[in-house]
């Protein structure tokens, strides 16, 4: 039986972030109890029984009072799991982070996005990087020694010397992993209204294979477009969405996987509190095989040539000769596998969307 995924989505927030879109809010905390309940009446009843790994994301989990999420964390918490929850730092004490630790929780994910507090006040984030520090060194002490850390580059203003500084901050701390986004302005969002000074697109390549080359140089792996682990650190539960693996996912706006068949819950908080109504989507082979490139080519070691051939029963390079002649500076096989160099992960979203049908 397939090992499965579970992912919890805690929508509340104390803040919501100048640049974040994501299906969470600042100003529902009213709501937090029937949320509680109804999303653990959805886990009891759905819950697979074979499952490794756990990601409780939002939001800010620890926006919920420290009670209903040990609630949670116990419902799901099994021996041999790879447990991780997000933390924005100032939301969990000391106590806290013992409490998560001793109740199986054993992967950190903290969200920072920069060491430097006047770019942290830009994005509307409520914490300053000494928050940060005494968040990372709590974690620390109550055990955990899987920790990522957020950063983000692109920022307003940011200089190449900015993200440098910030980079060699998170090093000098050696986590087990960082994740390194570029700043996208998304709709619906403060910075989407705001006229913002932004690197240019220059600016933002030397940013990102910066941070690829000098994580590399100091021991990471860089696994994912996004991703850098120690070795034997990578997320298990990440892994999972990248190669399409079976997941579970409970809360509002939450997508599951099972059986070649996506789930989707509604985004709506009130809706899914009246009764969540799972949108089916049954994926056609086309979809299948997009899903597999766009998903397989994020990956450093990129696609399984054999293992496209015995899924689709196509050849994946006499399939796609013409894109891999059009990109052929950016893109390389090896041990056969096909994937994208570090240039041609920075300009990904062009070449991704061209090998897709």
């Amino acid at each position: 039986m397939m090992n499965s995924g579970l992912y919890i989505h805690i929508p509340f927030c104390i803040k919501k972030c100048n640049y974040c879109n994501f299906n969470s809010f600042d100003n529902i905390n009213h709501l937090m109890d029937k949320y509680y309940n109804t999303l653990v009446q959805e886990i009891q009843n759905d819950k697979p029984d074979v499952y490794d790994t756990v990601f409780i994301g939002g939001g800010t989990p620890t926006a919920l009072p420290l009670p209903l999420l040990l609630n949670i964390v116990s419902i799901v918490a099994k021996e041999g799991c790879e447990f991780t929850v997000e933390v924005n730092p100032a939301t969990l004490s000391a106590n806290g982070f013992m409490e998560l630790r001793q109740a199986g929780v054993n992967r950190i994910s903290i969200g920072l996005q920069t060491a430097i507090d006047s770019e942290l006040a830009t994005l509307g984030r409520i914490h300053t990087f000494d928050d940060f520090l005494v968040c990372y060194d709590n974690a620390r002490k109550a055990g955990f020694n899987n920790i990522n850390i957020d950063l983000m580059f692109g920022l307003p203003k940011q200089t190449i010397t900015d993200f440098k500084y910030s980079l060699e901050r998170i090093i000098n701390l050696q986590p087990e992993h960082l994740s390194c986004y570029c700043l996208s302005i998304e709709e619906n969002t403060p910075f989407q209204s705001m006229q913002l000074d932004l690197p240019d697109e220059e600016a933002t390549r030397q940013m990102y294979q910066f941070c690829a080359n000098h994580l590399t140089q100091n021991g990471y792996h860089h696994y994912e477009i996004s991703n850098f682990a120690k070795p034997g650190f990578e997320c298990k539960h990440n892994l999972k969405y990248w190669e399409r693996k079976q997941y579970y996912g409970f809360g509002a706006g939450a997508h599951s996987l099972i059986k070649q068949v996506r789930f989707e819950n509604s985004a709506d908080i009130c809706e899914y509190l009246k009764g969540n109504i799972k949108t089916k989507t049954v994926l056609s082979e086309k979809d299948i095989k997009n899903e597999y490139i766009f998903l397989g080519l994020r990956k450093t070691n990129g696609i399984d040539l054999t293992d496209y051939k015995l899924t689709f029963r196509q050849d994946f390079l006499q399939e796609h000769k013409e894109q891999i002649s059009k990109y052929i500076e950016y893109c390389s096989v090896r041990d056969n596998r096909f994937f994208l160099t570090l240039d041609g992960l920075t300009v990904s979203n062009t070449i991704i969307a061209d090998f897709l049908e």
